[in-house]
Parts: C-alpha cells; structure tokens; sequence
C-alpha cells in the first residue's frame, strides 16, 4: 500500500527542559523511497543546531503500515525511536507521524513525489500554515498561514500572511511578503522565495508539491520550520465538508508564560471523526514536557465559512483539496501547526469489519484511542447478522446469534448485534500491547483490524449515547442531573464510564459485578469538574451490571454556573467531552 518516492519533512527537537529550552534542534528534508515491504531509504539534507552548516544526510530503515492506516516507521533522524501516524488518501496518499514515545518532540509530513513537473503544475488557488523554531530557540517561536494564487508561470505576487512571533510580543502580525516567486524541476521539487521581509517568514526555502499538485511541503534548508499547503476548497464549504476520519499529527509551543522563562512544548499524533454537522471527537496522542504520554480525547465545535476557515479561540482552522486535508495553526501565544489527511472509505465484501470502526461505546473515541481490558466497544461491521438482537440474561455469551468476536484469539462477551454493528466487552486478560479483532458469523469469518491497547481507556457515558452532551450521572436519590434537576456544590454524584480497566476483586468476563464485596478500580481516578479536581469516593464497578464502571464524587467548590465539563483521568488517559448541569 506503501510504495514508491515521497518528499518528506521532519523537525524533531530534543532534550526539551522543564522550562522549554530546546538542547538541540534538527530537521532534514529530501526523498524517502519506500520499497512495498516494509523498508525504506531516505536522501536529502539535515539542519543541526550542533553543525554550522546543512549537510548531505541519508537513512534507511523500516516501516509498517495497517490496512486501516496506522502507520510506524523508524525515525529517520534517531533510528532507534519510532514514529507513529496514519496515511490518508490525500495526494493519493499522504503521511503523518510523530515520535510521542520516545524523548523527542517532532512532526513528520510526507507526500507522494511525482514526475514531469514544472512551474506549470502548481496552479490555482492555495492554503498553507506554518511553524518554526528559529535558530532552534522556544523564545524564537513564530507561525502564521496564509492564502496564494498561481498561474503557473513561477509569480505568487503579494502575499498576506497572518500569525505571530514569539520575539515580538506573540502580538496578531500581517506580513505583506511582496513579489514571492517560486521555481519547480521536473521531479517535483524547487524552491519559493518570500523575500527579505523577516517579521513572520522570508527567505527561500524547499518546495514540494505532490503528484497530483494538491499538497505542497516545504521548509528552510539551514532551518527547523515546517511549512505545509495544500489546493482552496471549492466554494462554497460549509460544515459538511468536514466530515469522516482524519490522521493527524501536530508540533506545539505553549508561550503564555515566555515573559517568565516558561514555554510548554508538546507534539502529538491521532485522530479525528467529524460529523459532516460541525462536531467531531478527537484523539490525540499527547507527549508534553513534564506530564508524560496519555491519551487525550475530547470532542470540538465548528462553523466553517464559504471559504472552508474559521476562527476559534487560539486556532485558525484551514480546510483544503475539498476538505480531504485540514490545518490547524496557532494563533498569538499558542504556537501549533496540525496536520490532518482524510481516511479513505473502506469497504469489502461479506462479513466486513470496518478498519477504522472501532470506537470506545461510550464516548466513540476514534480509531487511534487505545482500548482496555473489560471496556465496552463498539464495531462497525457489515453484515454480521441478519436480524437486530440483545442479550436477555446474564452472564454474556460469547456467541449472540451465531455472531462471535475474538480478541486476540480470546472469545468476547456480545451485548448486541445488527446488521451493521456490534458492542462487546474486551477480555480482562487483553494486556498485549495491542488487540486484534475479528468477527465470526455462523463460521464466516471477517478481516482482522488491530488497535492500540492502554490499561484504562476512559470513555463518559451520555445521555445522547454517542458521548457529547449531558453525562449519564444521577444523584444520590437516583435521578438524572438535568437542567431542570442540576447538581449543586457539595452533593455527590455518579457518574458512569467504561474503559477504567482492571479491578479487584477481579471479575470474570461477562458477569455481574458483585454487591457483596464491590470490585474497586486498580487504577487512580480523578474527576475535573469545570476544571476543578473533586473529590472521588468510589471508583469501581456497578454492581449487579456488566463492565459497567460507577464513579463517586463530590461537586467541588468554584464551579460556574450552567452547563460545564466533567472529565474524567487516569494514569493513561484523560477525556474531556460529556457535560453536568450545576446550579
């Protein structure tokens, strides 16, 4: 699936402090030719904070790629770290990744390279964002983005670029870059000039541009910058045209605490499911300075103009190749760059489990959030069953109309099966660092799809039951917390998930949890309430139901009014997306 010659940008920071003083800085940009099995070569230049002057650099490694996507490949700056991502079908297939288990801070982009290509090929109308730790330095931070016409004869004329320096106040900035120009060999690649203006960008800098002439890349040689475009939406965008699965990966500068020798820096890979109605649920894989490596799930508004931008908060969210492709950048004094490529749409013949149809049943985290021993999930399948059915007795079976699902080799207690989809606990021996599923219809047997696994993996139950809106949590008299029946500060509550992982005493799968001696989550639980820590009294099993986690807390004091974020964290994990009415 993976085949051939690809431009490729990679910065990668590295022996970031507590403070956000970057140790040393590196970037390369060239060719990365993969083989079709599983190996790679890489030629092209490197930029090193410790080396005065770019130098030739070339790599070989390996890779994988899943049939969903999921993609891992030796880090071609440290061999020895890994660098996990997703391909899209963008470009017609398009690389994001990031290192975010290992010691560095990185993102890497890559697009197909192609033949016969001139200054002709780059035409039309273009969006691109940007970010670069000038001279290696977190007090030197800048990002912006910015719009370009081509008519393919080498002249972008002027340009506005809008964003923010860190060196300058982190202050919103427009620089007008006057007569950029650009010049492309028939490989694909060249360079674009943006002149001597040095505010937000300037200089020459690499240019790529993809076989197909939808996604640029580019960065300086002698720089740590990356620099990623890609072809205007169409007229008119909308929120519609945000929709499906997207891999992303991002590097981030936190700069709200520059002024006092503070800068937080974070990178990241995941995934984002959008609606097509202007909501998506997102996954992130979150590597920060001084916090460690979790699992960040929470769910994101947005109102796309006809241009496919919009505006929110400290983000300028950018839309391109008819909302294949998407950019994030920063703005003031959060510095961001996040690039995501659009999944293609799978399908396959007779009983086909969906390669990115896996999702945690209460909050529907997208397909790069692990999954847990004895959470609930839920699969997208085709035809599995005939006929719509739930279990009507306890303990589970693991055979629910002849449909059964093995996780890694184990049988899967099944609550419910349809044509389409099908719920199952996962076994509490699933501790691999992956699970493999697949589906069983009356011996027909299905692809196999494998996901990442954690110990917890939380997921807030909602009352909407796809896990944005208002929290399935009761009072202690049992009854909803509504708008009309709020919770007050001080009560307790109970607020339900899934995914929080072993317990003990343990229980075998399928069953009820015991009444007698309550089975008690191993893992630490926290609750954020309107960000507030409150105070957890239980953490544990339901009793009397299946894998259904309950977990006890007192509303904290200084909580706002209205409709507020509960959150829910574990030593794994931390999900931000249901929500509490509190008077």
């Amino acid at each position: 699936m993976l085949k051939g010659d690809y431009f490729l940008r990679q910065v990668l920071l590295s022996g970031v402090s507590s403070s956000g003083t970057i140790a040393r800085a590196r970037s390369i940009a060239g060719t990365a030719t993969f083989d079709g099995n599983g190996n790679y070569t890489f030629s092209g230049q490197m930029a090193d904070t410790q080396v005065a002057q770019p130098q030739t650099y070339s790599v070989s490694g390996q890779y994988q790629l899943a049939p969903n996507g999921f993609f891992q490949i030796q880090n071609l700056i440290d061999t020895n770290d890994i660098d996990f991502g997703g391909v899209g079908a963008v470009g017609p297939s398009a690389i994001v990744a990031s290192a975010t288990e290992g010691s560095y801070h990185d993102v890497l982009v890559a697009i197909p390279a192609g033949t016969g290509v001139s200054n002709s090929t780059l035409q039309g109308s273009f969006v691109a964002g940007f970010i670069d730790f000038s001279g290696g330095s977190s007090s030197k931070v800048r990002d912006g983005y910015f719009s370009m016409s081509s008519n393919g004869q080498g002249n972008l004329g002027n340009l506005s670029i809008n964003g923010s320096a860190a060196d300058q106040g982190s202050l919103p900035t427009t620089q007008t870059a006057s007569n950029v120009t650009y010049a492309l060999s028939g490989t694909g690649s060249g360079t674009i000039n943006f002149g001597s203006s040095a505010s937000l960008i300037s200089g020459v800098k690499n240019l790529y541009i993809s076989s197909d002439g939808n996604l640029l890349l580019g960065g300086t040689p002698g720089g740590f910058d990356l620099v990623v475009g890609m072809k205007a939406v169409t007229p008119p965008a909308s929120n519609a045209t945000f929709v499906g699965t997207y891999y992303l990966a991002a590097l981030e500068e936190d700069a709200s605490n520059l002024s006092q020798g503070q800068a937080a820096i974070d990178s990241f890979n995941g995934s984002t499911n959008a609606n097509g109605q202007g909501t998506s649920i997102s996954h992130f894989r979150f590597d920060q300075v001084g916090q460690g490596v979790y699992d960040y799930t929470a769910d994101d508004t947005f109102s796309f103009g006809r241009d496919g931008t919009q505006q929110k908060d400290f983000f300028q969210d950018i839309l391109g190749v008819n909302g294949q492709a998407i950019l994030m950048v920063g703005r003031q004094d959060e510095y961001s760059l996040t690039v995501g490529f659009q999944t293609p749409a799978f399908s396959g013949q007779g009983v086909f489990l969906n390669p990115i149809g896996i999702v945690n049943s209460a909050n529907f985290a997208p397909i790069t959030n692990s999954v847990a021993p004895g959470e609930f999930v839920t699969l997208f399948v085709s035809n599995p069953s005939s006929v719509t059915l739930q279990a009507q007795s306890l303990p589970l079976q693991t055979n629910l109309g002849g449909v059964q699902v093995m996780v890694n080799g184990r049988a899967a207690p099944i609550y419910f099966v349809s044509p389409t989809q099908i719920s199952l606990i996962v076994p509490y021996a699933t501790t691999e660092s992956f699970a493999t599923f697949r589906v069983s219809s009356n011996g027909t047997l299905s692809n196999q799809v494998t996901v990442y696994t954690t110990p917890t993996a939380p997921g807030v139950y909602t009352l909407t039951q796809n896990g944005v809106g208002n929290a399935a949590a009761l009072h202690a008299d049992y009854s909803l917390v509504t708008q009309d029946n709020p919770a007050k500060v001080g009560e307790t509550l109970q607020l339900f998930v899934t995914g929080l992982g072993a317990v003990t005493p343990a229980v075998a799968d399928g069953t009820a949890a015991p009444s007698s001696s309550l089975s008690v989550v191993n893992a630490d639980v926290a609750v954020f309430v309107d960000s507030q820590q409150a105070q957890v009294t239980f953490k544990g099993l339901a009793p009397g139901f299946v894998a259904l986690y309950q977990v006890n807390f007192v509303v904290p004091a200084g909580v706002s009014s209205g409709q507020v974020y509960v959150d829910v964290s574990t030593p794994d994990a931390y999900t931000s997306e249901a929500k509490l009415y509190v008077q």
